[in-house]
C-alpha cells in the first residue's frame, strides 16, 4: 500500500497538484515532488510490522483542500481532526478487512470482535463526505456492513514500468532458482493469508515454490513444510525488497494466491504486469481480476486438491502471457490517477 500511495502520489504530483503525506515516523521528508510529514510511533505489540503513531499539531498542518485517509486508527482520526479544523472535506479508502485480523489481538477472535470490529468501522467511514473501494467487492462487503456513505472504485495503480516482463531464465539465473515448473508465493505471510493451502497442495506436485516474504506466519510455514517433507520442493527466500520482485515474477510459471482476505489483491496485477499468470482463489476481488482459462486460472478456496491438480496441469502460453499483460494496463497507475483526480473534483 505504501509504494502505491507514493506512486499516486508522484503521478498528482506530475499533473500540477500538490501532494502532502502525513505517516508513522519515517526518514523520508520528500519524495519525488510528495512531501512527507511522519509522526513519532511504535509498534503495534500484537502485530510488529504495523506501526501505530501519535500524531499532534493539527494547526501546523499546510493548508489543504482535502483530507484523503488511508487507514481507520490514529493517522485516519488525525486526518478527521485536520479537516474539521480547516473546514474541508474528508474521504478515505478502505485498505483493509480489519474483522479477519482480530485473531492476532485475541483468542475470542472472531466471534466476538468481529462485530465489534464492523461497528467501529462505520462508526469511522460512515463520517466521511465519500470513499473509495479498491475492488467491487469490497464494495459489496462495505455495504452488506452498512457503511451508507458514496463509494467509488478505484484500484491502487501500480508503475507498469517498474513491473515488467525479464527473460524466464535469465531471471531463474539471476536469483539462483532451479527448476522446471516454478510458482511463486510473494506477500506478508499472515496466517489469515492461506499460504499453508498452497504449500500442502505441493506434497504430490512435481514442481517448486518460491516462498517470498515475512510474517507473523513464517515459522509455523516452516515446520508444516518440515513435517510434510517438502524442503527440497519448498524455497523460503524471505524479506524481498522492491527491485527485486519484477525478476521474481518472472522467473515463476505463474504467482499463487490462496487468501481469501484481499481487498484488491494488488500483487496478481504485479504478477501479471511482468508476463506472469495467476492461480488464485475463487474468492473476494481475485475473479476480478482473473478471467479462468485467460490469463490464469481460479480454484475453489481452501481446496488444496483442486489447486494442486491446477499446479500439475499447468502450462505456460504466450497467449495466456499477452492476456496477462493486457490485464495488467487497466491497473496502470496513470489510469488509476485519472480517475482518482475526478473524485477529487467532484468534491468542490
Amino acid at each position: 500500500m505504501v509504494t502505491s500511495l507514493l506512486n499516486a502520489g508522484e503521478e498528482l504530483t506530475k499533473r500540477g497538484h500538490e501532494v502532502f503525506i502525513f505517516c508513522p515516523k519515517s526518514n523520508i521528508k520528500e519524495f519525488k515532488g510528495v512531501t512527507v510529514h511522519s509522526y513519532p510511533a511504535v509498534k503495534f505489540k500484537p502485530y510488529p510490522e504495523f506501526m501505530i503513531a501519535v500524531p499532534q499539531g493539527r494547526d501546523k498542518v499546510p493548508r489543504l483542500d482535502v483530507v484523503h485517509t488511508h487507514s481507520p486508527f490514529t493517522m485516519g482520526f488525525f486526518g478527521w481532526r485536520v479537516a474539521k479544523f480547516q473546514g474541508i472535506p474528508k474521504v478515505s479508502t478502505f485498505h483493509t478487512l480489519l474483522s479477519e485480523y482480530v485473531g492476532y489481538v485475541s483468542k475470542l477472535g472472531k466471534t466476538i470482535l468481529r462485530p465489534i470490529t464492523w461497528e467501529f468501522c462505520r462508526t469511522f467511514y460512515n463520517k466521511h463526505e465519500r470513499l473509495i473501494a479498491p475492488s467491487k467487492t469490497l464494495k459489496k462487503t462495505l455495504r452488506d456492513h452498512e457503511i451508507r456513505k458514496p463509494i467509488e472504485v478505484i484500484p491502487n495503480g501500480i508503475d507498469v514500468n517498474f513491473f515488467r516482463p525479464f527473460d524466464k531464465n535469465k531471471a531463474r539465473k539471476k536469483l539462483r532458482l532451479k527448476g522446471e515448473k516454478i510458482f511463486l508465493s510473494l506477500g506478508r505471510l499472515g496466517h489469515e493469508k492461506n499460504v499453508d493451502i498452497t504449500i500442502q497442495a505441493f506434497k504430490n506436485v512435481d514442481a517448486r515454490l518460491v516462498i517470498a516474504g515475512r510474517g507473523p506466519a513464517e515459522k509455523k510455514l516452516k515446520k508444516l513444510t518440515t513435517k510434510l517433507g517438502l524442503k527440497n520442493k519448498v524455497i523460503f527466500r524471505g524479506f524481498i525488497p522492491e527491485k527485486l520482485k519484477p525478476l521474481y515474477y518472472s522467473a515463476a510459471d505463474a504467482l499463487i494466491v490462496a487468501s481469501e482476505v484481499e481487498t484488491q489483491g494488488l500483487v496478481l496485477v504485479e504478477a501479471m504486469a511482468c508476463g506472469t499468470p495467476v492461480i488464485g482463489a475463487r474468492s473476494g476481488p481475485i475473479p476480478e481480476i482473473i478471467r479462468d482459462g485467460k490469463n490464469g486460472y481460479l480454484f475453489k478456496s481452501k481446496d488444496i486438491g483442486g489447486l494442486a491438480e491446477k499446479i500439475m496441469t499447468f502450462e505456460t502460453s504466450q497467449r495466456m502471457k499477452k492476456n496477462a499483460l493486457k490485464t495488467s494496463k487497466n491497473y496502470s497507475i496513470e489510469k488509476c490517477v485519472t480517475k482518482l483526480e475526478e473524485f477529487y473534483r467532484e468534491l468542490s
